[in-house]
């Protein structure tokens, strides 16, 4: 809201690019606003900031004074430091060069608990008694005394089971080869997906006394990734008939020895000289015990008087629910996020002011496993970001009316008990059971008698740092298209879109009856459910009724999908469309781009990259929200980012991430490709993907003038730089390139990194361009000397490159795609050779019959280069093509979201995503090329509008709300060429707009087709 003085508003008031925060963190926090007028040619001439430290700014705390210019944004708070749960309340005013002014309404940003000291609460366990028992058995991951040993590990284990024996659970794990397991001789059947990473249930028959348990397993000595040697891992419960447990677990008890002698798996073999089996040196951190049930833990307190201000910050060692008084705090999901927990973990602010009441009140939390505990990763490994057990941390803080403060605050007070969650597994899905509910477990009142006192757990040697980039939650739900059953029973609703979230589902029936969801991307030819591509991931949620007469609902609270189709089984009757809606749940950037096209197929086109990149801002910008996978993988928001930013708004959501990567960056500098990432996993770079430790502050400076993003990664930022630089003395890329990826998913690729493109040429290609982003971001903040220092680095690449890896006649590399696209995007083709080296993509492109044959490197840049090189013919006809490959070819067969690999519908399964959001980054092209929005000058105060006119593609238009404002852009013609030109400006910018050659109108002005310099307001140019 705004205090409107004539036409003149100042609006969108955010701290840090936030709206009103809660637990900011930085001292100093960055300032900006919007200027709307109706008029042309508005220019801010001045503004004053005044902060207080009340809403009516009686206590004022800083006057910026009156400061001439037009920054709107990246201006930094400049009053005393913000402290500790302090809210600053803030206004600005402006004067325009009319000399109007005009007086924004009042805004606010609250600290969070900025010191480590001012949290005083007490982690609290959140496991059952069984869990709790599970590990303190002391399970470890052991191995012989060579982890890489090739040879096949045999162990075994002789015991003696009591007497009394009722049962036994035996769960086993083994990196990275399960080859076979026995009980007593007996060969045992393994399960039909293996995996190490979580312990798997065998079936087999163990008797009362002695008894016999031997495995075989290898380690692998190479691989896709660096190899860290073999591991295995056990669990066996002996349940006694008095409900005892009895538990064995690896460690030096097992025996071990390598190729095994004939007929070591009998039950009476004698392992005499067999080595004592050692801790594993492989990279296994994890704690593969099953899965855990969810837990709900609570406490009551009286409030003492009114109550004026409320917060709670709440983070876990896995995720939580909170409830006040029988009520969600608020519509957050699955908090806190991934994190590299190693580093820090998030916490969460919550205002939960009106949720008090006078009197007695009830805090209540429901833990599950979340990122932190579950199975992550194509390995599924529990606990890979950190050691069990999962564990809650939470204070309340109530202001009352009489200035007093009082904490509720976990402790040794809490009471634990059971939840209704039976499982719940991010990649797995979640089982509730309702016949366990507790009604008014989360009331004051309630009778917890039953349950039992907590457990104080030991607090993470890791930071706690607030959340304030956008929290996962829903955004919209949608209505199936069609039900069927094509197999008795099974029923199948098709959504029409594939999205990330999981349904809602109604349904009326006895006391245990069983419905099971299964989500799927894919049907199989019978109309069934298809899984076949998400791997390990179960994707499943099973629903146990309560028999409520009145009927009941059900919607997870602790997993997420990626589905088009959900497969339901098990449901009391027939279920209808009105029965069940999907929920689709992602990260809440909010959306700031729009377009509008008469090609339907652009349409299409670009729809689908808006899906996936809902579907994949989930907490981190992911790879894929459906198979074991799910990770942030840097390349592929490096080359997204174009058209992320223009459809999002997505600074803090990206700021956040790069916080990750600066905690995954290696001591020698080296950016990691996947953050976070399990501990097990290998710390490797690869170019085209580190890089997005540079590429995206660069990016976030140019789209919301943001400096303070390069700023706090500009160390890191030189660390990776040092990194490339040290053992690369001549400026080409050819030593330590890590896993080296390349232009991963070309085309002509028989395996997904098959070297089509020259490796070499991709990395110091990259290396050159970091340097250049370098040296700009070092201009821009004054680091004169880094910046002189960098543009040298680019110069001397550029040189080498040159020399090396064009041949003079504007072939770079072997010629493919990929090598002229990267070359001439990067200005590293010498001047003279700029024209050859485009008529050679130019063909490259005609000899495929008009397709492409880049993967994720070269096909972000591809258009913008023919386009630049002034390759028309190529370029429509590459946007607008529908056979394999292109991206046209995708929605022609269907598909409603981008897929991972260009025959994503022929391709091996294992690598088949369909809902990968990198070739989407052809949506940033038509943003700037087809509608001509672009940034000309950081945070768009300066915009180009030179839209690209194509006959055969159609009009265009598009609507972008920028930190500065709305800049829109309707572009149409016809066979001759660009007719019409609608633009908006946003006040206090100015553009740039390039007209084709001829008369235009505009407002009854004779215009010459020339570029023509704009203030704000709304023109329309026509063709005379």
């Amino acid at each position: 809201m705004t205090v409107p003085v004539g036409e003149l508003r100042v609006v969108d008031l955010r701290a840090d690019y936030l709206v009103e925060p809660l637990g900011v963190e930085r001292h100093h926090p960055r300032l900006s606003w919007r200027i709307e007028s109706d008029g042309r040619n508005v220019m801010q001439q001045s503004y004053r900031i005044r902060a207080s430290a009340d809403r009516e700014g009686n206590s004022l705390i800083w006057d910026s004074g009156v400061v001439d210019g037009d920054a709107c944004f990246d201006i930094p708070y400049g009053g005393p430091a913000l402290q500790s749960m302090q809210r600053i309340w803030w206004t600005v005013e402006i004067g325009d060069n009319r000399g109007r002014k005009a007086q924004s309404m009042t805004s606010w940003f609250e600290g969070g608990l900025i010191a480590p000291s001012d949290w005083q609460a007490s982690w609290i366990e959140a496991e059952d008694e069984g869990a709790a028992a599970d590990r303190a058995a002391g399970l470890q991951w052991i191995w012989s005394a060579d982890p890489l040993d090739p040879a096949p590990h045999a162990f075994r284990l002789d015991f003696d089971a009591p007497a009394d024996l009722a049962d036994a659970d035996i769960l086993l794990a083994a990196k990275d080869n399960l080859l076979g397991v026995w009980l007593n001789g007996e060969a045992l059947t393994l399960p039909d997906m293996v995996y190490w990473g979580s312990l798997l249930p065998v079936d087999g028959r163990v008797r009362a006394g002695r008894n016999s348990l031997c495995l075989l397993a290898t380690a692998d000595t190479t691989g896709f990734f660096p190899v860290d040697g073999g591991a295995m891992a056990a669990l066996i419960r002996l349940h006694h008939a008095n409900g005892d447990i009895e538990r064995l677990v690896s460690g030096p008890q097992w025996r071990v020895r390598t190729d095994p002698p004939e007929g070591w798996t009998a039950a009476g073999f004698d392992v005499v000289g067999w080595a004592a089996a050692e801790p594993s040196a492989s990279r296994a951190q994890g704690d593969p015990r099953p899965k855990e049930p969810g837990i709900c833990l609570r406490t009551e307190f009286d409030t003492r008087g009114p109550v004026v201000s409320a917060r709670l910050y709440a983070t876990a060692l896995g995720v939580y629910e909170a409830r006040i008084n029988g009520a969600r705090v608020s519509d957050h999901v699955l908090a806190p996020e991934i994190s590299v927990a190693k580093s820090h973990i998030l916490y969460q602010c919550h205002d939960v002011t009106a949720m008090l009441r006078e009197g007695g009140n009830a805090l209540a939390f429901t833990i599950a496993d979340g990122f932190y505990a579950g199975a992550f990763g194509w390995r599924m490994e529990r606990y890979g970001f950190g050691p069990a057990p999962r564990r809650l941390l939470a204070q309340l803080r109530i202001d009352y009316a009489d200035g007093s403060i009082e904490w509720v605050q976990t402790g040794s007070d809490w009471r634990i008990g059971a939840s209704p969650v039976v499982e719940s597994d991010i990649y797995g899905g979640e089982t509730h059971d309702a016949r366990l509910e507790q009604p008014g477990w989360d009331l004051p009142g309630f009778d917890d008698g039953a349950w039992r006192t907590v457990r104080v757990g030991q607090a993470p040697a890791t930071q706690l740092i607030a959340q304030t980039s956008p929290p996962l939650r829903p955004t919209r739900t949608m209505r199936a298209l069609s039900v069927t059953e094509p197999v008795p029973g099974r029923f199948i609703f098709d959504f029409g879109q594939n999205m990330p979230g999981w349904i809602r589902i109604e349904a009326k029936g006895a006391a245990g009856d069983r419905i099971t969801m299964r989500f799927a991307e894919l049907l199989n030819p019978d109309g069934t459910a298809d899984q076949s591509n998400l791997r390990r991931a179960d994707c499943t949620n099973h629903y146990i009724l309560r028999g409520d007469p009145d009927g009941e609902s059900f919607a997870p609270r602790f997993t997420y999908h990626g589905f088009r189709y959900v497969e339901v089984e098990g449901y009391p009757g027939t279920p209808t469309l009105d029965d069940i809606a999907a929920i689709v749940v992602h990260s809440d950037c909010r959306e700031t781009g729009e377009m509008h096209f008469a090609s339907p197929l652009l349409q299409r086109i670009w729809n689908n990259a808006m899906w996936s990149q809902r579907s994949n801002f989930f907490a981190v910008p992911t790879d894929c929200p459906q198979r074991d996978e799910r990770m942030g993988w840097m390349g592929d928001i490096q080359v997204f980012l174009d058209a992320a930013a223009f459809n999002m708004e997505v600074d803090p959501f990206i700021r956040r991430f790069l916080m990750e990567a600066r905690a995954a960056q290696r001591p020698d500098g080296a950016y990691p490709i996947v953050v976070p990432q399990p501990l097990s996993f290998p710390d490797v770079v690869t170019a085209g993907w580190s890089e997005a430790g540079i590429i995206l502050p660069h990016g976030l400076w140019q789209r919301y003038g943001d400096t303070a993003v390069i700023d706090e990664n500009w160390d890191a930022m030189e660390g990776w730089m040092a990194y490339v630089a040290r053992n690369n003395p001549d400026h080409i890329w050819r030593n330590d390139r890590g896993l080296d990826l390349g232009d991963w998913l070309s085309v002509d690729a028989v395996l997904p990194d098959d070297e089509t493109t020259p490796r070499i040429l991709c990395a110091t290609a990259y290396w050159a361009y970091s340097a250049q982003l370098m040296a700009d971001m070092a201009w821009a903040t004054g680091r004169d000397a880094d910046a002189a220092r960098y543009g040298a680095l680019r110069d001397a690449i550029g040189r080498a490159f040159a020399a090396e890896l064009i041949d003079g006649a504007g072939k770079a590399g072997n010629g493919s795609q990929c090598s002229q696209v990267l070359a001439l995007f990067m200005a590293l083709v010498p001047p003279e050779q700029r024209a050859a080296a485009a008529d050679i993509l130019a063909q490259e492109i005609g000899g495929r019959g008009m397709t492409l044959s880049t993967g994720f490197l070269g096909t972000p840049y591809l258009l913008d280069v023919l386009a630049d090189a002034g390759k028309w013919e190529e370029v429509v006809g590459l946007m607008l093509q529908t056979t394999y490959p292109s991206w046209g070819y995708m929605p022609s067969v269907g598909a409603t979201t981008v897929w991972e690999r260009w025959n994503g519908d022929v391709g091996d399964l294992s690598m088949n995503s369909y809902n990968h959001y990198a070739f989407g980054a052809v949506v940033g092209f038509f943003y700037r090329r087809l509608a001509g929005i672009a940034p000309a000058a950081p945070g768009f105060r300066h915009i180009a509008i030179r839209p690209l006119w194509f006959p055969k593609a159609g009009a265009v238009s598009a609507r972008y709300d920028s930190v500065a404002g709305l800049i829109a852009t309707k572009v149409d013609g016809d066979e001759a060429g660009l007719s019409s030109l609608h633009v908006t400006i946003p006040a206090n910018c100015t553009a740039s707009v390039e007209l084709p050659a001829g008369r235009w109108c505009e407002g009854g002005a004779i215009v010459e087709g020339q570029t023509v310099a704009l203030g704000s307001g709304d023109y329309r140019f026509i063709r005379a």
